[in-house]
């Protein structure tokens, strides 16, 4: 991706192939449970744009979104790929990025963590933008 800003704006022209997964839904989430996003059909390198999600129900107060390249991996692990900050639940999660850009793990999957700071009956909408570089 090639970038460069103005006085009141930016502009990024993509070199690769902008892939968006939007309007989903996922429900029974607990403080460690992956969402699986699919790259490809192998391993690809993956430039993720912009990453939105909203708890619309369960008993969280806050969630913290990551990213991994490997289902169950630890937050503050290698294989955390992007941390978002604390959000309150009322609040739309909607960050877009700059500098996220990660292999897959060999079947071409990543993985969102919405991260809720309690329960395992918190539901989310999400919607993830990203680009196939490599």
């Amino acid at each position: 991706m090639s970038c460069s800003s103005g006085s009141s704006a930016s502009t990024c022209t993509s070199i690769g192939n902008v892939v968006t997964v939007a309007g989903l839904s996922a429900a029974n989430i607990g403080v460690s449970t992956d969402i699986t996003i699919t790259a490809g059909s192998g391993q690809v390198t993956v430039n993720v744009l912009r990453v939105k999600l909203k708890r619309v129900a369960g008993t969280a107060a806050n969630f913290t979104p990551r990213l991994y390249n490997l289902a169950g991996a630890a937050a503050g692990s290698i294989n955390q790929q992007f941390e978002g900050t604390a959000t309150v639940v009322a609040t739309l999660f909607d960050v877009a990025c700059s500098g996220v850009v990660f292999l897959t793990d060999t079947a071409g999957l990543f993985y969102l963590e919405p991260g809720p700071n309690a329960g395992a009956d918190n539901q989310f909408n999400y919607e993830i933008s990203y680009e196939i570089v490599g």
